[in-house]
């Protein structure tokens, strides 16, 4: 925060701030001396002038802090990479930008799951807090034996294993967590404070009949997703990057399975070409063992990949392995297309089925969230936010626009953001059903995959009106009109002599 201030004061005060695109030809500070009067401004000592570069300084810096700022992920495994955790949440953060109700639906899973695990163990376990449930959640716990990890604890895991006097309780204080959390409520307080000036500022300018941009419009839907967000994280620890141990206690070691992981590096090693065709969201590397405890469910068995190859060795391995199997055309197809789009939906449905580590032994998935009575309502919470999402862009409905087809692109991309949304929660109840069903008719089969057809096509529907809304606020710049270049003074609104 302190280093976007710096930069604001650097680069964007005067006499930077004075001057505009070249789109339009008149400089602001050489508006005519009418030019307040034509929007019908009459103080004209409380109003200053702006550029293009200011709104877009503004708008992008807010949007930074919705959608990298605010995310809260969940704990990497001990040896990932610091670019896989970089490259982990920036796919989050795109995820934000295209469909922030659906990150929403995931953050609202987790923050039930740990409100309700918070009063189950609140009583048994004095000093439990929803803090401590979420660091259960983001898989900050993990089961040891000899000094070696055996695997991510789950919340069902940890209570059963506890009952049976296999682990003590994990000890750590709410402190202690804090600790190593790299935010605090002050650093949370900052950015909601930046994001409630802001607005706060469109709010004044239309009070005073000022004009805001399409950007402005996009930004403040951002910034009032920014604290549902921060609602539901609010007690969320913030990039931790190491687990707490919790060994298996003595005596009791007979009775564990054992799935350690092994020193070892060539046990359970796959072949370079089967790599990529796991479609999970990162691997973790290491070998280990994937026999899961007694008290977990059957878990599908993974590989792990050649800690001697390299990303790029693997990926041709994967494409020489396609090829082979579908041909040169059709498995290239599959390698740059078909692959990279099934793995980007696949990350919405986990945002709101992910239940289980799955393949997952020393993190827990992305997107995961336990199992909780309460998911319904974090879901439903996401459809009213989507709502509101949607009814914020509708505020542009009568702003200018250069071209009529830009104006009905805008409106239309807003109604089915709006729309869909509700849509498609409504649907997905009726596609859960027919997927129970272990005896299925020619019928419910046909009716299932016309349900899935109409409810992916309302999807790619609502990702291309997504696009549409983030890539017509930059070309409206080209041409604003007057009254967008007039700002506040917000100084001269405070009492002085």
């Amino acid at each position: 925060m302190i280093l976007l201030t710096l930069l604001y004061l650097s680069f964007f005060s005067r006499p930077w701030n004075t001057f505009a695109l070249p789109t339009d030809l008149r400089q602001p500070q050489i508006f005519p001396r009418n030019h307040l009067e034509s929007i019908f401004i009459r103080d004209e000592s409380q109003f200053d002038t702006r550029s293009i570069y200011g709104i877009l300084w503004s708008c992008l810096s807010t949007i930074f802090t919705c959608t990298w700022i605010t995310v809260h992920p969940n704990i990497p495994a001990p040896r990932d990479s610091k670019w896989a955790v970089l490259r982990r949440r920036v796919a989050i953060m795109g995820y934000i930008l295209i469909a922030p109700e659906m990150v929403i639906m995931w953050a609202g899973r987790q923050h039930f799951a740990a409100r309700n695990l918070a009063k189950k163990h609140e009583e048994s376990h004095p000093g439990w807090t929803r803090a401590h449930a979420f660091f259960l959640i983001m898989g900050g716990f993990t089961l040891h034996k000899g000094g070696k990890p055996v695997r991510i604890l789950e919340a069902r895991e940890l209570e059963e294993l506890s009952e049976a006097g296999k682990i003590e309780w994990p000890a750590i204080t709410e402190e202690e967590i804090a600790d190593r959390s790299k935010g605090d409520y002050l650093s949370k307080t900052i950015v909601l404070f930046q994001t409630t000036w802001f607005i706060t500022q469109c709010i004044g300018r239309g009070a005073y009949g000022l004009a805001v941009t399409e950007l402005e419009v996009v930004t403040l839907a951002f910034a009032m997703l920014t604290g549902v967000i921060y609602y539901f994280w609010w007690d969320k620890p913030l990039d931790v990057r190491c687990s707490i141990p919790v060994q298996i206690l003595e005596g009791r070691l007979e009775e564990i399975k054992d799935n350690a992981v092994k020193e070892d590096t060539d046990s359970q090693i796959i072949s370079p070409s089967e790599v990529f065709e796991q479609e999970e969201d990162e691997d973790e590397t290491g070998a280990i063992l994937l026999n899961p405890l007694p008290s977990s469910p059957a878990q599908s068995s993974t590989s792990i990949p050649d800690p001697a190859l390299t990303r790029m060795q693997q990926f041709q391995a994967f494409r020489r392995r396609a090829c082979t199997k579908h041909g040169t055309v059709f498995g290239l197809a599959y390698v740059f297309i078909v692959f990279p789009v099934n793995r980007f939906f696949n990350a919405f449905h986990d945002m709101v089925t992910c239940e289980t580590l799955g393949d997952k032994i020393l993190r827990v998935p992305t997107f995961y969230s336990p199992p909780d009575d309460d998911d319904g309502l974090g879901i439903s919470l996401g459809g009213l936010v989507a709502i509101v999402f949607g009814a914020i862009h509708c505020i542009a409905w009568s702003f200018h626009f250069v071209t009529l087809p830009e104006r009905w692109a805008w409106r239309i991309s807003a109604i089915l953001v709006s729309a869909l949304p509700v849509f498609m929660i409504a649907l997905s109840p009726l596609l859960t059903i027919f997927e129970k069903k272990e005896h299925k008719t020619a019928g419910m089969i046909l009716y299932e995959d016309i349900l899935s057809f109409i409810l992916f096509s309302m999807f790619c529907l609502y990702i291309l009106a997504r696009i549409a809304l983030l890539i017509l606020p930059f070309i409206a710049l080209r041409a604003l009109v007057p009254g967008a270049y007039v700002e506040l003074d917000w100084v001269s609104f405070l009492p002085h002599i």
